[in-house]
């Protein structure tokens, strides 16, 4: 197993996390739903995948967030050079109006739980 990448100026672990907008067309919903619930299936079976989710704006159904984090860069980085990736990509492009490129951000990982 790699080891974890550490920030520089903290020294914490760090995780890779990949985001993405999407606005589908109203009338494809339904089918982009469907779609994309399956193919995240083989992105959070992905080497270094941490967590891979859709999440629909609460204000605009037709509106979506895909979060995917990551161990490190290079995990990342193997994904979206997959076929899988590919496919989900594809079936992005054809069901929805709009996309944002897929971005991806380096964060600390820190403990948010709390005792009391």
């Amino acid at each position: 197993m790699p080891q974890q990448q550490r920030g520089l100026l903290t020294g914490r672990p760090m995780m890779i996390v990949n985001t993405s907008r999407i606005t589908v067309y109203p009338e494809k919903r339904a089918e982009f739903l469907q779609t994309v619930a399956q193919l995240l299936e083989p992105g959070k079976g992905a080497r270094g995948c941490l967590t891979f989710r859709l999440y629909v704006d609460v204000t605009d159904e037709n509106s979506s967030l895909l979060i995917s984090e990551w161990e490190t860069e290079s995990d990342l980085n193997d994904y979206l050079h997959s076929a899988d990736f590919a496919i989900l990509h594809g079936a992005i492009t054809v069901l929805s109006r709009r996309s944002s490129d897929f971005k991806a951000i380096a964060n600390a990982v820190t403990n948010t739980s709390q005792e009391g």
